[in-house]
């Protein structure tokens, strides 16, 4: 018996012992996030779906998203990990990743799930721009008095994914910069560039089955997305929730390769100077722990509201997303 298992056999739904778990549910982790606040991870053996039940300090289930929780506020929740992601804020997001100390392994889901959460709260005057908004000359944001204009943005946005490492011009000093990173989370593929100069890291995002669109690019010091996708504002979320969920990140990003010209041939480091859209190609290979497998639970619930009584028979469908990113998750907080 596992420790989930020993667990679920203590614990408690409205005063009644769990007797038991729909078939094709299987208890995995038993998480303790407090003294007082503990996760049970469960796992669907046919579609590899994900879910977690919340509990309190008496083994009473609360609910099985950290938005809707009874005998527990979200604060309490994310008052356990609100440290680990400002670390991540600061750092990886932002900059240069550092160890995450104190940091309790999370699965990818879960941790998704409470970074969108924290975002929520932390990162509500994150502005997301149309591309058709942006002029060429406009100057959208700056960075250590550097400028963010649209000019360089828009030949961000012409980049595509081929087969050898993604390398750019950096939006601030104009260098040639080398995908540190690439990987792959709730079905977007990410890649994670820094300009050692500002200290600034960046990111290009595509949807996996969409490698030949323009990518959505996301500036953490800048606070900006620029993008027409309407859930490209979920980027933060997902990086931070990546992050947390793979302590080796910092180790990752600090061996990567640096650009080097002599690698690419000057041919090819000089044609970055020019804005136009390479032909599309197959997508390299993504770590394995970068799975795409490894779906967040957290916008499958930001956009079909479920019963917390339960784990749903199908908590994962299509989503037809539609508003405004940041309303709509404020609003779901504010009924709480």
């Amino acid at each position: 018996m596992t420790n989930a298992e020993a667990f679920l056999k203590t614990a408690q739904i409205d005063g009644e012992t769990i007797g038991s778990l729909y078939d094709q549910w299987l208890p995995q982790e038993l998480i303790s996030l407090a003294d007082d606040i503990t996760c049970v991870t469960f796992s669907d053996a046919l579609s590899d779906r994900k879910a977690v039940w919340y509990f309190n300090e008496s083994r009473e289930y609360c609910g099985s998203h950290v938005e809707v929780v009874q005998r527990l506020q979200p604060s309490d929740i994310l008052s356990s990990v609100s440290p680990w992601f400002d670390a991540l804020f600061r750092n990886a997001l932002s900059a240069t990743p550092s160890a995450l100390g104190g940091a309790r392994p999370l699965p990818l889901f879960l941790a998704t799930q409470l970074a969108a959460a924290w975002s929520v709260r932390m990162m509500a005057d994150l502005r997301q721009v149309q591309t058709a908004l942006i002029e060429q000359d406009r100057e959208i944001a700056r960075v250590d008095d550097k400028p963010l204009s649209a000019r360089d943005v828009r030949r961000l946005l012409g980049a595509r994914i081929g087969p050898e490492t993604l390398v750019v011009l950096s939006p601030f000093s104009g260098a040639p910069l080398r995908s540190q990173i690439s990987f792959v989370v709730d079905h977007q593929l990410i890649h994670r560039f820094y300009d050692p100069e500002l200290d600034c890291a960046f990111y290009l995002a595509w949807w996996e089955r969409q490698l030949d669109a323009p990518p959505s690019f996301y500036c953490p010091k800048a606070n900006v997305v620029v993008s027409d996708e309407t859930l490209a504002g979920m980027l933060p979320s997902l990086i931070l929730g990546w992050y947390l969920g793979m302590p080796e990140h910092a180790e990752m990003i600090a061996q990567a390769q640096a650009f080097e010209a002599r690698d690419y041939g000057l041919g090819k480091a000089s044609s970055l100077m020019s804005e136009v859209n390479a032909p599309s190609a197959p997508l390299p290979a993504v770590p394995d722990a970068a799975s795409a497998d490894m779906i967040s639970e957290s916008w499958a619930f930001l956009h079909q509201h479920q019963p917390a009584g339960h784990i749903p028979a199908d908590a994962s469908k299509d989503l037809k997303p539609s508003g405004k990113l940041i309303d709509r998750l404020r609003s779901l907080v504010k009924k709480k």
